[in-house]
C-alpha cells in the first residue's frame, strides 16, 4: 500500500471513529546512525500523570501489520526493543534499540503502547543515515520544513521590486506575508525565540518546555501533603498569563511558572480542584473528538494573524544555521510555538482514532470468528446428540427378548408342616401300638388291703356300711401302665363281703380316685416315656423334672428313678 494512500485511510478512520485517547506519541528522534545499534527517542504526550505508570510499549504483532498493509516484522525490524523512561530534561519517551547494528537506511515499523485505560498503534519510520526524526504522517511534518527554507531565501528576491501586490495577502499562503514586511524590523520575536535558552529559573520557579503539560509540572513539583489537582488549579491561578486564555490544558512554551508554596496549594479544596482538572479534560477530550477542518482552520488563522500583529523580520541564513532558524520560525499565539504543538496533537490524534478503529476491527473479528465456533460447536453437538439417539434406538432393537419370568420356587413350609403331622400321627400311632400290646392284669379278689397309691390320701369318712351281698367277685379295672406304682395307681378293686361273717363290720372297699393332680403327674410320667421312645430326652427331662418337684411322694419317686436311668 502506498504511503499516500495509507494516510488517506488512515486520516478517513479517524473521521469516522468518534472518541480519542488521552495518551499520544510524538516524533521519533533517531540518535545513532548507520553500522551502529539504533537508539532512538519517541516523546510520551500525556495529560494524564497516571497514565505513565502502567505505561508498556512493544512491537506490534504480525497481524497487525498485515491489517495495515505493511510486511510482517523481519530482520532488524523484529529485534527492535522498547523501554519507557525518561529523557534529560526529565520529560516520559519510549527508547527504542536494537542488539545489531543498523545497516538499513530507513525502518518502517508499528509500535502497540498499552496504560492500562487504552491501547495505541502507530506506525514510525526512522531514518538511520543521519540523524532526524519523520512522523507517522511524513505528508503533514515534512512539507512545512521544505516549504520554509525557499520561503527564506528566494522569496524576498523575487518580490523586492513590486511591493504593490503586498496589500492583499491570502491567508492560504502564510508564506508571502513575510515578504511584505516593509516597514521598521519589530524586535518582538527575538526575545521569545531566545527565551528557552535564557538563564535558569530562580527556586520556586518553572520553565516551561516545549511539550510540557500541567499534569507532567504537577507532578514534578507537588510537594508531600498535596494532590496533582490542587498544584495544577495552585499553579494556573498563581500564573493566569502563562496560560492561553485561561485553558489549564494550553502552556505558553518559555513562560516561567512561579509554584506556590505548600500551604498556598493545601488552601484550594482537594475535591472542588478535582472537578476543576475534570472539567479541563473534559474540554480536551470534546474538542479531539469535533472534526479536524475546524481546528485546523483556527490554528492556520492563528499562524496567519500572528505575524500580521506583531510584524515580521525577514532574514538571509547562511545553510548552516537552518535548524536554528526553523526554530525561530514556529508559528502559533505570540510565537510560542503552539501551531505546532496542535499539529502534532492533531496528527496524534489521527493516528490514535486509526488506531482504535483498527482495534475495534480486530474485536468485531474476533466476535464474529466465536460465533462462528460457537455454532460449530453447536451443530456439532446436535449432531453427537443425534447419533447417541440412533446408537440407543439401535441397541434397543437389537437386545434380545426379556427371558420369561422364572415362577417362585414353592416354599417349603407346607412339606415342614406336612412332614411334622406325619411324625405325630405316626408317633401317636406308636403309642396306641404300645398301649394295645400290654395284656389286662386280672386282680383276684383278696380280703387283705394291699398298699396302694391311695393309702397316702387320707381317708374319706364313709357312710354307714349296709350289709351288701356280693356273691360275684367284683372285675378289677384293667391297667394298661408298664409300671407296677402305675398299675397300683390307677387299678382299683373291691374287696368281697362274706356272707357268712356278717358281724364283721368290715366296709367294702371302694374304688378311691386320685385327686386330679396326682392324675396329672401320672400322664406327665407317661408323656416322658413316650419321648424317651421316640429319643427326644429333652422333652422327657422337663416333664421329669416338673414331676419331681410338684408330684407326690410315689410320682417323684418314679420320676428320679428315670432321670437317674437317663443319665
Amino acid at each position: 500500500m502506498r504511503p499516500r494512500l495509507r494516510n488517506a485511510v488512515l486520516l478517513a478512520l479517524a473521521l469516522a471513529s468518534g472518541s480519542a485517547h488521552a495518551l499520544g506519541l510524538g516524533q521519533i528522534q533517531v540518535k545513532s546512525g548507520l553500522g551502529q545499534p539504533l537508539l532512538a527517542e519517541i516523546p510520551v504526550v500525556s495529560n494524564d500523570a497516571s497514565e505513565l505508570i502502567d505505561l508498556e510499549a512493544a512491537l506490534a504483532s504480525p497481524e497487525t501489520f498485515t491489517r495495515i498493509g505493511l510486511e510482517p516484522p523481519i530482520g532488524i525490524v523484529a529485534d527492535l526493543h522498547f523501554a519507557v523512561g525518561t529523557d534529560t530534561a526529565g520529560r516520559p519517551i519510549i527508547r527504542v534499540t536494537t542488539n545489531q547494528p543498523v545497516t538499513q537506511p530507513l525502518l518502517n515499523f508499528l509500535i502497540q503502547v498499552d496504560w492500562g485505560e487504552g491501547r495505541l498503534v502507530r506506525e514510525y519510520t526512522a531514518t538511520v543515515s543521519t540523524p532526524g526524526s519523520i512522523d507517522a504522517q511524513p505528508a503533514v511534518v515534512v512539507e512545512a520544513p521544505t516549504a520554509e527554507e525557499p520561503a527564506v531565501v528566494e522569496r524576498p528576491v523575487a518580490v523586492e521590486p513590486a511591493p504593490a501586490p503586498v496589500a492583499a495577502p491570502t491567508p492560504e499562503a502564510p508564506t508571502p506575508a513575510p515578504s511584505t514586511a516593509t516597514p521598521a524590523p519589530v524586535t518582538t520575536p527575538a526575545p521569545i525565540a531566545a527565551q528557552p535558552s535564557g538563564a535558569a529559573p530562580a527556586p520556586g520557579e518553572y520553565r516551561v518546555r516545549r511539550g510540557d503539560t500541567a499534569s507532567v509540572i504537577a507532578s514534578r513539583v507537588t510537594p508531600e501533603g498535596v494532590t496533582s489537582a490542587q498544584t495544577m488549579i495552585g499553579l494556573l491561578r498563581a500564573n493566569p498569563e502563562a496560560f492561553i486564555a485561561g485553558d489549564l490544558n494550553q502552556l505558553r512554551s518559555g513562560s516561567v511558572l512561579r509554584v506556590p508554596a505548600t500551604p498556598e496549594l493545601q488552601g484550594v479544596e482537594a475535591r472542588e480542584a478535582a472537578d476543576l482538572v475534570r472539567t479541563y479534560t473534559h474540554q480536551v477530550r470534546r474538542a479531539r473528538t469535533q472534526p479536524e477542518t475546524p481546528v485546523a482552520q483556527a490554528a492556520a488563522s492563528r499562524i496567519a494573524s500572528a505575524p500580521a500583529e506583531t510584524g515580521g523580520r525577514l532574514e538571509i541564513v547562511p545553510p548552516g544555521a537552518g535548524r536554528k532558524a526553523r526554530g525561530g520560525t514556529q508559528s502559533g499565539v505570540e510565537a510560542g510555538g503552539e501551531g505546532e504543538m496542535l499539529r502534532q496533537e492533531l496528527a496524534t490524534t489521527k493516528e490514535s482514532l486509526a488506531a482504535r478503529d483498527a482495534e475495534v476491527q480486530e474485536l468485531k473479528s474476533r466476535v464474529a470468528e466465536l460465533e462462528k465456533l460457537q455454532a460449530d460447536q453447536q451443530k456439532l453437538i446436535a449432531m453427537q446428540n443425534s447419533q447417541m439417539a440412533a446408537a440407543q434406538q439401535n441397541k434397543a432393537a437389537q437386545a434380545p427378548p426379556p427371558a420369561p419370568v422364572q415362577p417362585a420356587p414353592p416354599s417349603p413350609l407346607p412339606w415342614i408342616g406336612g412332614a411334622v403331622i406325619v411324625a405325630l400321627g405316626v408317633l401317636a400311632a406308636l403309642w396306641m401300638r404300645r398301649r394295645g400290646r400290654q395284656e389286662p392284669v386280672f386282680r383276684a379278689p383278696s380280703t387283705e388291703p394291699r398298699s396302694s397309691l391311695a393309702d397316702a390320701f387320707p381317708p374319706t369318712p364313709a357312710p354307714a356300711a349296709a350289709p351288701v351281698v356280693a356273691d360275684e367277685p367284683v372285675d378289677a379295672t384293667p391297667s394298661w401302665d408298664r409300671t407296677p406304682a402305675t398299675t397300683a395307681t390307677r387299678s382299683r378293686r373291691r374287696a368281697p363281703a362274706k356272707a357268712a361273717a356278717p358281724a364283721a363290720a368290715t366296709a367294702v372297699e371302694l374304688p378311691l380316685e386320685a385327686p386330679s393332680a396326682e392324675g396329672a403327674n401320672v400322664e406327665r410320667l407317661e408323656l416322658a416315656q413316650a419321648y424317651l421312645d421316640m429319643g427326644d430326652t429333652e422333652r422327657a427331662r422337663g416333664l421329669l423334672t416338673e414331676v419331681a418337684e410338684s408330684g407326690d411322694t410315689t410320682t417323684r419317686g418314679v420320676a428320679a428313678k428315670m432321670l437317674r436311668d437317663m443319665g
